[in-house]
């Protein structure tokens, strides 16, 4: 399986290389990103659904992840850029090695580049939750989360 997975991070790194499918656009980042993601799955030989309609518009979404590959599984499922300064540093480095694009540019910036966002910090707009099945991960997109008065 690591030889697959080296190989999976050759391809992504190949995959982000410049050409007429490919504009560094945060919309292309995100579709190369899923592709990453979905592959390292594939490889690990994990499955991923998801719960509900398709995601049709950019959003930021709170990750609700129990692990690395669950939060893995989130971007094959929704394609998106991992804000990666609300991840655990071996988290970071692990999508690194791996090369799986990641947020590059601001938030803003982002969608208005047609390209959602996954964040760690809670902060999002809308929730992506993420639960283990006997094969592999059902990811789910929730309502915003409920703000409390103050």
């Amino acid at each position: 399986m690591i030889g697959r997975l080296a190989g999976l991070a050759l391809d992504a790194r190949f995959a982000l290389r410049p050409c007429p499918e490919f504009d560094d656009s945060p919309r292309s980042r995100a579709v190369v990103a899923r592709w990453v993601a979905a592959n390292a799955l594939a490889a690990a030989g994990v499955t991923v659904s998801l719960a509900g309609p398709p995601v049709r518009a950019q959003t930021v979404f709170s990750l609700q992840a129990p692990s690395l590959m669950a939060m893995v599984a989130a971007v094959a499922a929704v394609p998106a850029l991992v804000d990666q300064s609300t991840l655990p540093r071996t988290w970071r480095l692990a999508l690194l090695a791996l090369g799986l694009p990641v947020l590059d540019r601001s938030v803003a910036a982002t969608l208005a580049g047609g390209a959602s966002v996954l964040t760690l910090d809670g902060l999002g707009s809308r929730e992506l939750a993420v639960e283990t099945t006997p094969t592999g991960y059902r990811v789910g997109v929730g309502r915003p989360p409920l703000q409390l008065a103050s």
